[in-house]
């Protein structure tokens, strides 16, 4: 079931109805319920494997958490992260090479469609189970609450798709709470689901074509249309990601839930590591904690080199995370290349900059930074890397012999309505910040206007759905 379609909000209407009028404990196995039947509505064998999955790393917290010899600890603790990773390695990445090698072993040509579904939302599956059980092997978190009250914090179907990656610290007490929503709660939910349905549809779906026909060269692509497409699909990818998180923090909160954020407002970051910081936020806060400083604290003897080092594995794990393809392991060493710069410049960069005035340094970290993530965006959506290189050839190799007609040579309605969308988003999310409770009603009749006129509905998948 996907989260962006009026099924799915007929369903949350439905559990908000049905959780209110239950009592205290039974709002928690109403929820529980709806979320295996969210699940179950993608597959039930999958929701089996998540449950025993579920089961394993509830007893493997609950035996952490116990006073056990260290030994005994380690090999609990090891034996769980490797069954983890190698669920999650399968799906994503063996699965697929194991079928393709098998239609090549029988003489078929490999099809894009063959292979194992993957299960809905592993990935972020996954990272919750490893953050629960290496904060009980570290002894930062003990379990306390039952078997039933784990299992929704697995499975809890707001954020099961796509995020934001929960701490069990945070969410497992305001799941087993019972305790039902203020209006205020639902009322912030309903706004937030309204902006992310409009960023979805309004935004997301509508310059995705324009993007695409860039990337297909369907119009003669020269360096200008190039260069606008670079930018658009960067402003997709927010759009739509962010659309889905509005969806979910705002589904959550129709039970008095409150999930953590997941972006801050990552286009005014002035450098390429505060832009990590307001960008997934879960998902870097995750690498920090679970990869990054166990790593460095391994190699710390190496000094500055051990950071560096520490910085680009990270981020070649996260772009490979996204994807077993050249592309995204570019991607995710471009970051790391970026954070390990400003690091190493950090002091020299300090001391020059002090002279200048503070809007123009704040400024110019902005369009470094904007410049840096639209053009590394690329190697995200590109299809392999000589596409990724094609654009950047076009970049390079200046060519404006199309003029302006070139922008919107195939669709010259359709390039003005993608302008008229991202001015009315400046406008919708100007409101939201503003909003209040009694302005609820309007700010969701402008964003239902808004889809119904400019929105590109029944198309486009959420990006990060397929990671």
């Amino acid at each position: 079931m996907r989260i962006d379609t009026a099924l799915f909000l007929l369903f949350l209407g439905v559990i908000a109805v049905v959780q209110a009028m239950m009592p205290g404990r039974g709002r928690v196995v109403a929820l529980l319920c709806a979320s295996l039947i969210f699940y179950a509505v993608s597959s039930v064998s999958y929701l089996i494997l998540l449950l025993g999955l579920c089961g394993l790393n509830y007893w493997a917290a609950l035996s952490l958490s116990q006073n056990l010899d260290q030994r005994r600890r380690t090999w609990v603790f090891t034996g769980t992260v490797l069954v983890n990773l190698a669920v999650l390695i399968f799906f994503k990445y063996a699965a697929d090479v194991i079928t393709q090698g098998m239609l090549r072993w029988n003489g078929h040509a490999p099809a894009a469609e063959a292979g194992f579904a993957v299960p809905l939302g592993i990935s972020y599956f996954t990272f919750q189970m490893l953050a629960c059980v290496t904060d009980a092997y570290r002894q930062t978190w003990r379990i306390d609450h039952g078997f039933t009250n784990f299992v929704l914090f697995g499975l809890f179907f707001p954020q099961i798709s796509s995020g934001p990656i929960p701490r069990a610290g945070p969410l497992l007490p305001q799941l087993v709470g019972g305790d039902l929503p203020v209006v205020e709660d639902r009322l912030e939910g309903v706004r937030l689901i309204a902006f992310g349905f409009f960023k979805k549809y309004v935004v997301a779906n509508r310059i995705n074509e324009y993007v695409t026909d860039v990337f297909k060269d369907q119009f003669g692509t020269g360096t200008l249309a190039a260069l606008i497409g670079c930018c658009l699909n960067a402003l997709q990818i927010y759009a739509d990601f962010s659309g889905y998180v509005d969806i979910a923090i705002g589904s959550a909160l129709f039970f008095g839930i409150r999930l953590a954020p997941n972006f801050d407002r990552p286009f005014l970051s002035t450098s390429v590591t505060e832009f990590w910081r307001r960008w997934h936020m879960t998902l870097s806060f995750w690498l920090r904690d679970y990869l990054y400083l166990p790593l460095l604290i391994r190699i710390r003897i190496l000094g500055k080199s051990g950071v560096v080092l520490a910085i680009i594995i990270t981020f070649a794990v996260c772009g490979i995370w996204h994807g077993l393809t050249w592309t995204f392991l570019l991607f995710g060493i471009a970051q790391g290349l970026a954070l390990s710069a400003e690091i190493l410049t950090k002091s020299w960069r300090t001391k020059r900059l002090k002279r200048l005035p503070e809007n123009v340094v704040r400024w110019s970290g902005r369009f470094y930074t904007l410049g840096f993530f639209a053009l590394s965006q690329v190697l995200f959506r590109a299809a392999n890397v000589p596409q990724a290189l094609w654009i950047y050839g076009r970049l390079i190799h200046l060519n404006f012999s199309g003029g302006l007609a070139q922008l919107f040579a195939a669709r010259p309605f359709f390039f003005a309505l993608d302008c008229v969308a991202i001015g009315s988003w400046v406008g919708v999310a100007y409101f939201h910040r503003r909003a209040t409770s009694r302005s609820t009603p309007w700010f969701v009749f402008l964003c239902g206007l808004l889809i119904i006129f400019l929105g590109r509905l029944g198309s486009a998948h959420f990006i990060y759905a397929k990671f």
